[in-house]
């Protein structure tokens, strides 16, 4: 990979999509191995190639004829994006707000507008609570959308301040930073984040050693069970609000842990002024 800027050309990725192909020993590489083992932003491939085949193309391996994600984890992803970006994303910016790559919605729904109206179809039916819901476009209809092309809304949740978060999570990617920062103090190490489910592997301290724990973030538990999760596939998850009474997996609620640590803050004695050596007997 080349030293400088290894992300910034079409030459680069192309040597890094080969690495990772050779360390694997094969000639295809899903798009979930390349960005765990590279940690290249996904829309940094867009960019550059379109889509992740476009990029395996141009590395002269083989590309997968099919995605082996559901229709529910595409669409999840997508609506967590618009949730990321305070609004509905357009194609060329949805995976830098966590959307899985535009190839695949293309491929699987023809254009980014079906894509947008399966969305809305989806979350009728899964997440009624969808604060876009209204604006999504229905088949049909041609009305011009108005879509997020920028930044991130300036969304903010309560102030916080703790272990160098400045306000509580608002979204799903908080949740992973805030644990980020507290993983020690709850006794786990990551041993990697991914870009599938589920979202992270870490190794957990229990009586007598380690366990390890595959773990999903999310805002709220019951998210989990909206999105279409198998709770085989995971042993934990890992959420700013419990909101899940039923959930059949272990919670942690971070939400939780940091009132624990704000309370302990404020129970610890000030430290006592020192004496002024004037002022001594």
């Amino acid at each position: 990979m080349t030293a400088a800027n290894p992300h910034k050309t079409r030459a680069a990725l192309i040597e890094s999509l080969q690495a990772v192909a050779a360390r694997l020993g094969r000639r295809q590489v899903t798009q979930e191995d390349f960005f765990a083992q590279t940690q290249i932003p996904a829309y940094r491939v867009s960019t550059l190639f379109g889509t992740y085949n476009g990029l395996v193309r141009a590395a002269g391996l083989d590309t997968h004829q099919r995605s082996a994600l559901t229709s529910d984890e595409l669409l999840s992803a997508l609506r967590d994006a618009c949730v990321a970006a305070g609004g509905i994303v357009c194609r060329s910016h949805a995976s830098r707000y966590g959307a899985r790559d535009p190839g695949t919605y293309r491929r699987r729904w023809r254009s980014w507008r079906d894509a947008l109206i399966a969305l809305r179809d989806w979350a009728q039916v899964h997440d009624p609570g969808f604060p876009w819901l209204p604006a999504l476009p229905q088949a049909g209809d041609d009305t011009p959308l108005t879509l997020v092309r920028s930044a991130p809304s300036d969304l903010y949740g309560a102030p916080l301040n703790i272990r160098g978060m400045l306000h509580e999570p608002v979204n799903e990617q908080g949740v992973l930073m805030l644990f980020g920062a507290l993983a020690s103090e709850l006794d786990f190490a990551v041993e990697r984040v991914t870009s599938n489910f589920p979202d992270c592997i870490a190794k957990q301290r229990v009586a007598g050693g380690w366990r390890r724990v595959r773990i999903e973030f999310e805002f709220e538990s019951r998210n989990f069970l909206r999105h279409g999760h198998d709770p085989a596939g995971c042993d934990l998850i890992v959420c700013w609000q419990h909101n899940w009474p039923e959930c059949p997996l272990e919670v942690l609620e971070l939400r939780a842990e940091v009132a624990k640590r704000l309370a302990g803050r404020a129970q610890t004695p000030a430290p006592r002024p020192r004496s002024d050596p004037a002022k001594l007997p």
